[in-house]
């Protein structure tokens, strides 16, 4: 794929050099803050990729440029071999073939396991969002398009998303309001709130509880997968359809009224019209509980 690299300015640089860390691995840490600057174009994607960081991108209409702020850790068996390696990181961004912002964090080879870098980025608007990271949390505010966000070992929390999302994690909770479409979320060991949905929900996870309120004009299927966590889900009953749930140790709560609702404490299948889509929640060592809604009691999804 052919790339044209952008010309940055960087407008702030902040070395912070640590000594004698005893981590292992490695004794030393040498870190460091960069700031820079990059041309903006309007409407197009963006992608970012590091490893040990977290990541944070939000929308700001008032800017006309894509500001970066990077914080930079190297490791070295002597402050002279981390502050070496530190130098050698770069932090690559390029306008990609097809128009994609890209922002990478380039770690001097071999690796060593505490080298990692954070961003922080802000710009007028991207259409379109995927961002790769480890060991470090995401977080994405009013942006357009789909958003792609992966992970381990921590948190991912996408705001007011312009199209749909999909989120992929482990060790770490997942929040997702407002996105205006479909949802799939993937993770471990964390909980997870799906707030003010307006398409599908697909929720997988383990030893976490699981939240979901879909909007008023929701039709699409909701469908909950995780153990030893409750599960609570607010539809509006426009979603129609069906939505059977089961759980292990635990009962099944419903709150408003159904064409019918038939099953066992731990198996319930509750109908809400003859017609629509057939949302399924699985659970265990946890209650179960369903609201289902009338247009004017609608919860906020803050």
């Amino acid at each position: 794929m052919q790339l044209t690299r952008l010309t940055v300015i960087t407008t702030a640089a902040l070395v912070l050099t640590l000594a004698g860390c005893g981590l292992k691995g490695s004794a030393y840490l040498a870190k460091e803050e960069r700031s820079v600057s990059a041309v903006h174009e309007a409407g197009l994607p963006l992608r970012v990729t590091t490893r040990n960081g977290s990541v944070r991108i939000a929308a700001d209409p008032a800017r006309n440029d894509v500001a970066i702020v990077a914080r930079i850790v190297a490791a070295g068996d002597s402050q002279e071999e981390a502050d070496l390696r530190l130098a050698a990181v770069e932090v690559r961004v390029e306008r990609l073939a097809d128009g994609s912002l890209s922002i990478a964090a380039v770690l001097p080879e071999p690796r060593r396991g505490q080298d990692g870098c954070a961003f922080d980025i802000r710009l007028p608007d991207a259409v379109g969002v995927t961002v790769e990271t480890s060991n470090g949390s995401i977080a994405l505010s009013d942006l357009g398009g789909e958003a792609v966000a992966q992970t381990s070992n921590g948190a991912v929390t996408v705001l007011r998303q312009g199209g749909g999302v999909r989120v992929q994690t482990s060790n770490g909770s997942v929040q997702v309001t407002d996105p205006d479409g479909p949802v799939d979320v993937r993770t471990s060991n964390g909980a997870v709130d799906v707030l003010g949905s307006r398409g599908a929900v697909t929720v997988n996870t383990s030893n976490g509880s699981v939240t979901c309120r879909a909007q008023d004009g929701a039709s699409d299927a909701i469908r909950i997968h995780t153990s030893n966590g409750p599960v609570t889900l607010d539809v509006p009953r426009s979603l129609g359809g069906r939505i059977s749930a089961t759980t292990s140790n635990g009962s099944i709560r419903i709150t408003g009224s159904t064409l019918r609702t038939v099953g066992t404490e731990g198996s319930r299948t509750m109908h809400i019209a003859d017609e629509g889509p057939e949302s399924t929640i699985q659970t265990s060592n946890g209650v179960v509980s369903v609201t289902i809604r009338d247009v004017s009691t609608a919860p906020p999804t803050q």
